[in-house]
C-alpha cells in the first residue's frame, strides 16, 4: 500500500485549525457562530479552537457585531504578529523566495539568479537566498519550507532526483537544519500546491482530488480519504513522466515521450523558437494574438486532455483540480480538457467528474513552500 501522510487526531485539529484560520483571514471580522455555519463544525469544536489560537496569539477579539434578535456576537480578526516564515521555490534554476507572517500574507521576496550544479552549490544557494531574505524581517523567523522539483522523500527532506537540474540525493533538510540552525521542511513543488489547494484553496472539505500543474514542467498530485498519497517509492501522481508518445523527444528524466516532453512549455518554447525569437513571457502574451503559438498550445492541451483522462480512468477522483501558467494564458485548454472527458470517460457518472481550474501565479510555489510551515505550526503549538 502507498505511503501517505498521517491522518488521525492531530491531522484533523491541522486541518480545523488551518481552515478556521483561512476564513477568519477571507471574512474578518467573522463571529464563532458564522464560523460554524461555514464549516459544519461544532460550537463547542469552534470555541475550542478559537479560544487556543487567541491564547497563542494568532486571533484577537474585537467590538460586538450585529445582532440577530439576541446578544450581539463578538467577532474575532487576525492578530498581528512579529513571527515570520520563509518559503522558498527551487522549481527553476532562478530561485524564488518570499517573506510571509505567520497568516500566509506576502511580506517581502527576493530571488536568487547565480547558476548552480552540483548538490553543494544548490544548497549554498538556498542557504544564501535564506539570509537574504531573514534580513528584511524585524522579528522572529519561525521556519524555512522549500518546493522543489522533483522526487522528494518530504519526511526526511531528501531531494532524490531533480530532472531539470540533474542532481541526486540530496540530502536538504538535513543540510540546511544544520547550517541555519532553523525547522525546515522539504516537498515537492506539485504536492505542495495540492497541499496548499487541500488546506487553503479548492479542496477544502474534499476527500479526493487530483492535482494537475502544468507550465515550464507538468506534474501531478493524488490527494485520496484527505490524505496526499506519496507512493512506495515517492513518485505517486508523476502525471509529467506519464508517457504520451513512445518515440518522442527525450524528457528531462531521461526517457522519451513523457508528457512534459511534449506539452510542458518549455517544450512549446523548443518550437515556436524555430519560428520566432520569443521569451517564455513573450510566448505566454502571444498566445491569445499568435495563431502559430496558440495552435501549438492547443497541441500540447490536447496531449495534457489524454492524461488527465488517464488519471480519471486509473483513479477516479471526484474532483480534478488544474493548475498552473499553461492553463492561465491558454484558457481554451481548459475547455478542451473538461470537452474530452464529458465525451469519452468511461461511464456517465465519469463524464461528469468535477473539472476546475485554480488561481495560479509566479508566487503561488514560494508561498506554499511558506505554508508547509504555518500548516505545521498551527498543528504544533500548544
Amino acid at each position: 500500500m502507498g505511503k501517505t501522510t498521517p491522518r488521525n487526531s492531530k491531522w484533523m485539529r491541522t486541518y480545523n485549525r488551518s481552515l478556521i484560520l483561512r476564513l477568519i483571514r477571507l471574512h474578518q471580522p467573522v463571529s464563532r457562530v458564522e464560523l460554524a455555519k461555514a464549516t459544519n463544525l461544532t460550537k463547542p469544536t469552534i470555541s475550542n479552537i478559537v479560544n487556543e489560537l487567541k491564547e497563542e496569539g494568532l486571533v484577537n477579539e474585537r467590538e460586538l457585531g450585529v445582532s440577530s434578535g439576541g446578544r450581539r456576537p463578538i467577532m474575532l480578526e487576525l492578530a498581528a504578529s512579529d513571527r515570520f516564515v520563509i518559503g522558498i521555490d527551487a522549481t527553476q534554476r532562478r530561485l524564488h523566495g518570499v517573506v510571509t507572517n505567520i497568516h500566509g500574507e506576502l511580506l517581502d521576496e527576493a530571488w536568487h539568479d547565480e547558476r548552480f550544479d552540483t548538490n553543494e552549490e544548490f544548497i549554498d544557494a538556498i542557504v544564501t537566498l535564506y539570509i537574504q531574505l531573514a534580513g528584511k524581517t524585524s522579528g522572529d523567523v519561525i521556519g524555512l519550507g522549500v518546493s522543489v522539483h522533483g522526487m522528494v522523500e518530504a519526511g526526511a527532506g531528501i531531494v532524490l532526483f531533480a530532472p531539470r537540474f540533474h542532481l541526486h540525493d540530496i540530502p536538504l533538510k538535513r543540510e540546511l537544519e544544520a547550517r541555519l540552525k532553523q525547522h525546515v521542511f522539504v516537498e515537492n513543488d506539485v504536492r505542495t500546491l495540492a497541499l496548499g489547494e487541500l488546506y487553503f484553496g479548492e479542496a477544502i472539505g474534499i476527500d479526493e482530488f487530483f492535482y494537475v500543474y502544468a507550465g515550464y514542467g507538468i506534474g501531478g498530485a493524488y490527494v485520496h480519504g484527505g490524505e496526499l498519497i506519496d507512493g512506495e517509492h515517492h513518485i505517486a501522481g508523476e502525471i509529467g513522466h506519464m508517457r504520451i508518445m513512445l518515440d518522442g523527444p527525450i524528457c528531462s528524466c531521461g526517457n522519451r515521450g513523457c508528457l512534459e516532453a511534449v506539452a510542458g512549455e518549455r517544450a512549446i518554447l523548443n518550437e515556436v523558437r524555430e519560428l520566432y525569437d520569443l521569451t517564455l513571457d513573450g510566448m505566454r502574451d502571444a498566445v491569445g494574438t499568435n495563431p502559430d503559438v496558440q495552435k501549438l498550445y492547443d497541441r500540447a492541451g490536447e496531449y495534457v486532455g489524454i492524461a488527465t483522462l488517464n488519471m480519471i480512468h486509473l483513479l477516479n477522483p471526484s474532483r480534478i483540480l488544474l493548475g498552473g501558467p499553461l492553463f492561465n494564458y491558454a484558457p481554451q485548454v481548459v475547455t478542451n480538457i473538461q470537452e474530452r472527458v464529458a465525451q469519452t470517460a468511461l461511464t456517465m457518472d465519469a463524464r461528469q467528474t468535477d473539472i476546475r481550474v485554480v488561481p495560479w501565479n509566479a508566487n503561488h510555489g514560494a508561498l506554499g513552500a511558506a505554508a508547509l510551515i504555518t500548516n505545521q505550526l498551527f498543528g504544533e503549538i500548544q
